[in-house]
């Protein structure tokens, strides 16, 4: 099995131009840490594309991204409604399938659903939940010690008074009159956060004399292989080569354009993809959070990330929008300042996202500098992770490293 950024330039050509099986839907739900995806701007998917049949209400710059989701929510492939030349690569999207017709009346259902009013929407990982065939029940298994403390923790809350909270004669909430979790603590300001976070990577002096730095390591894929990474940063010019094999893979961004490489194949990035690239270079990212990122706001982020010891970390989040329909949550350590996790989430005309994950730790000094020596990326459908052996800063790496390959 190659890594997947082997297959990039594949992937990127066959996902972009996957355009017929969908029903367009009406305007999503704003969800929870989320957007709604913006209304259209621009030339509608009809106008761009070809055979638009029920995706009429698309924007163009959205297609890509959506077919990506519908990827990712039903575990189905382009060519798997779409007909393809074998011997050319391309994709005859004139022609219809019995697959590609299912998943029109599919789409159907979904909007159906949707402009009813039943009190919830629904996407196509509702049912799918990133598989062919929907899983349907599942059966039932033991439980665990945890959930068996919980369900005689209700038991026991139950026959404690007519009201079905009362234990002992304190309200269920362990507040006066019931107040559940009672009042929470403020959130700390926006600014408060960033600033520990500037101090506990070493300050914002130290990291300011940080212009460029190679990151060299072993990164190891979901399939258990392990290969060479090297990553090269530049101000905001980025460069990422992985030694899959038989040839390296590599995507890479000049400050002005993005392109992935397989082998001798060179394809651009725009779009869905060139953030997705992007997102791994991260070199002037603290020292412009708050450019990066608009509505930036604390944020409470639910259960916190435990530590391979097994405690619980107390986290502390920020939430903004980095592009339009693009929700970022970084995930602070309270205590230490660090950044333990960021997810990131991109809202699809499907009442639908993707979903990606970076988790940070193994924070190590690097000359004045906290770096984590241990990334973890995990979306849909990759998780790899990155063993850190060596950081080199402010080393002298030619611009011609970062070009578009010729």
């Amino acid at each position: 099995m190659r890594h997947p950024m082997a297959r990039l330039a594949f992937v990127c050509l066959s996902l972009s131009l996957t355009l017929t099986i969908v029903q367009a839907q009406q305007p999503a739900a704003p969800q929870r840490g989320g957007q709604t995806p913006a209304a259209p701007t621009g030339p509608l998917a009809p106008e761009k594309y070809k055979d638009i049949k029920v995706l009429t209400d698309i924007p163009a710059d959205q297609l890509d991204v959506t077919m990506r989701y519908i990827a990712a929510a039903t575990g189905f492939q382009c060519q798997g409604c779409h007909v393809r030349d074998q011997a050319t690569g391309e994709f005859a999207y004139e022609q219809d399938t019995r697959t590609k017709t299912t998943a029109r009346a599919m789409m159907n259902l979904v909007k159906t659903v949707n402009a009813g009013d039943f009190g919830a929407r629904i996407n196509c990982g509702t049912c799918h939940g990133g598989q062919n065939r929907p899983a349907g029940l599942q059966l039932a298994q033991m439980m665990t010690p945890d959930q068996l403390a919980q369900l005689a923790a209700q038991q026991a809350a139950r026959q404690g008074g007519a009201g079905g909270g009362a234990v002992g004669g304190a309200p269920a909430g362990g507040a006066p009159g019931g107040a559940g979790r009672g009042q929470q603590p403020a959130l700390p300001a926006v600014d408060e956060i960033v600033t520990k976070y500037l101090d506990a990577l070493g300050g914002a002096a130290a990291l300011a004399k940080v212009q460029s730095r190679t990151i060299t390591g072993t990164l190891t894929n979901r399939a258990a292989q392990s290969m060479a990474f090297t990553i090269e940063e530049k101000g905001n010019k980025f460069r990422e080569t992985v030694q899959t094999q038989p040839d390296a893979a590599s995507r890479g961004f000049d400050g002005t354009t993005g392109w992935a490489q397989g082998g001798t194949r060179v394809v651009d990035l725009t779009g869905f993809p060139l953030q997705q690239a992007l997102r791994n270079a991260d070199l002037m990212l603290p020292l412009q959070l708050k450019e990066k990122y608009q509505n930036l706001a604390a944020a409470r982020v639910g259960f916190p990330p435990t530590t391979p010891g097994g405690t619980l970390t107390p986290v502390i989040g920020l939430r903004g929008n980095p592009a339009p329909n693009v929700t970022e949550t970084l995930i602070f350590d309270a205590t230490s300042g660090l950044l333990l996790r960021r997810t990131v989430r991109t809202a699809t005309q499907l009442n639908g996202a993707l979903n990606e994950q970076f988790d940070y730790s193994d924070y190590r000094t690097v000359g004045g500098v906290k770096m984590p020596f241990v990334i973890k990326r995990t979306n849909w459908n990759t998780l790899d992770t990155l063993n850190v052996a060596d950081i080199k800063i402010n080393p002298t790496i030619d611009d011609a490293r970062f070009a578009r390959p010729k």
